[in-house]
């Protein structure tokens, strides 16, 4: 008997543990996403200003081109988050929005490398509109850490 209570004492533990764990994640992928989406929403302010500097003046097109890397990367680093299960479909949701603003950040690199940098061509890309699109996730995530 007293063996069959330990057993059961110990999968308590272990479950509870493992909700512990699960609530850790969550906390730890909230707050890596949310760092993520303020660095979103910075650049898409900074990226009309770069865009029209570089077109300009072309002294401002390596500028324009770190911040495309850096923000290139940073959407790689986050599609590679593995989210707690609770943050599943909201990580779907940021990886297709990620995946828009990858493809206008290598159209805005094709264009860099061809020497096109023009105004109007670059913010028409929808970088802008699509990291604006992924500041409406900024709620749920705030639920998420609740």
């Amino acid at each position: 008997m007293k063996k069959f209570i330990l057993l059961i004492l110990s999968l308590s533990l272990l479950t509870g543990c493992g909700l512990l764990e699960e609530a850790n994640n969550s906390l730890t992928y909230a707050d890596e996403m949310t760092d993520y989406l303020n660095e979103a929403e910075q650049f898409a302010n900074d990226f009309p200003a770069l865009v029209e500097n570089a077109s300009a003046d072309n002294s401002a097109l390596p500028e324009l081109e770190r911040r495309l890397n850096d923000m290139k990367s940073e959407i790689e680093d986050i599609n590679n988050l593995t989210p707690p299960s609770i943050a599943e479909d909201l990580h779907e949701r940021v990886i297709d929005y990620n995946n828009k603003a990858l493809q206008g950040i290598d159209e805005a690199q094709s264009q860099i490398d061809r020497g096109e940098v023009s105004l109007s061509e670059l913010q028409n890309l929808e970088i802008v509109k699509t990291f604006d699109q992924l500041q409406d996730i900024k709620g749920n995530l705030e639920n998420l850490g609740q």
